[in-house]
């Protein structure tokens, strides 16, 4: 069951360039960096990423919905017929898997740790 939403990304070509608008232009207040990659940022009670980890592969921008318990969400996306791209991706914080829609847009579906 989908408990909330664990944050919007957007995919970005300079880094340096598009935190510099995010942060001075926009005024957005920074939370987590992970390496020099992934950028997250606090917008009332969301997280809205940047990143150029993915290159040209990603669409132009992703969901994150939470999950409590990702293995079951998994299991039963799987018994409808859902694709599952991959299997589990595993970050110190959560847990997260990529899944495609009807119309081929990949969401993410994702479980923070305790």
């Amino acid at each position: 069951m989908i408990t909330d939403l664990a944050f919007a990304v957007y995919p970005v070509t300079d880094i340096a360039r598009s935190r510099a608008f995010y942060e001075e232009t926009l005024g957005l207040k920074l939370g987590e960096t992970f390496g020099d990659s992934w950028i997250e940022y606090q917008a009332g009670s969301a997280t809205f990423a940047i990143t150029n980890a993915f290159g040209s592969s990603v669409p132009a921008s992703s969901v994150a919905f939470e999950v409590d318990d990702l293995d079951t969400q998994l299991a039963g996306l799987k018994s409808a017929g859902v694709p599952i791209q991959g299997g589990i991706n595993d970050f110190p914080t959560c847990r997260m898997a990529l899944i495609t829609d009807p119309d081929g847009h990949t969401l993410c579906i994702h479980q923070k740790k305790s």
